[in-house]
């Protein structure tokens, strides 16, 4: 890890606000999340594949970064497609355009260098290096130093409802809680 996300993660401990942090994204970050994007994805609405955007790969990135720092760049619409499920049934799945890929990657990057020293130690979900798996064997040994046995129960379809708002304006409200930007004001 870069020393630019080793000093996110520092004020992020030192501070329970940070400022805005679209001045983290820079062409670095951007590159580094071309590299790690694989070949053969399919491609977004625009059908630029990493292949195509590699041609250009200097002008791509440069094109990018002076849209998103002028607060031009806006996010192209998802290209929807379904997926078989392999029991008769369909999926809805999005495709973003290759550019949002780039931009979604880094911004994840930066985020999870923002909360990641905010989560508790026994916090598993979602985590870099942590996995449903992990979070069970602690149960396990949990229930086996002290004796509980008592099994709990979880309707993940039932628990996911309870939290169908708009995901914006809960994004925008959860992310407006630790970084403090206009973008997340309660007026956009």
């Amino acid at each position: 890890m870069g020393t630019k996300r080793q000093d996110i993660r520092t004020l992020s401990k030192r501070h329970p606000k940070l400022e805005t942090l679209m001045n983290r994204v820079d062409k670095e970050s951007l590159i580094r999340q071309h590299r790690l994007q694989k070949k053969d994805k399919a491609p977004g609405i625009d059908m630029v594949t990493k292949e195509v955007y590699q041609e250009n790969l200097n002008e791509n990135i440069d094109d990018l970064m002076h849209r998103l720092k002028s607060f031009s760049y806006k996010p192209q619409p998802v290209r929807r497609v379904e997926i078989d499920k392999g029991n008769g049934k369909k999926r809805p799945l999005g495709i973003p355009v290759y550019e949002d890929r780039l931009f979604q990657g880094a911004m994840a990057d930066i985020l999870s260098d923002v909360y990641e020293p905010r989560f508790l130690d026994c916090s598993y979900g979602f985590r870099p290096n942590r996995k449903a798996h992990d979070a069970i064997k602690v149960i396990n040994a949990m229930t086996i130093t002290t004796g509980t046995n008592t099994p709990l129960t979880l309707s993940a379809k039932r628990a996911i409802g309870a939290f169908e708002l708009p995901a914006s304006s809960t994004s925008r409200m959860i992310l407006a809680k630790v970084i403090s930007s206009p973008t997340f004001s309660a007026s956009n």
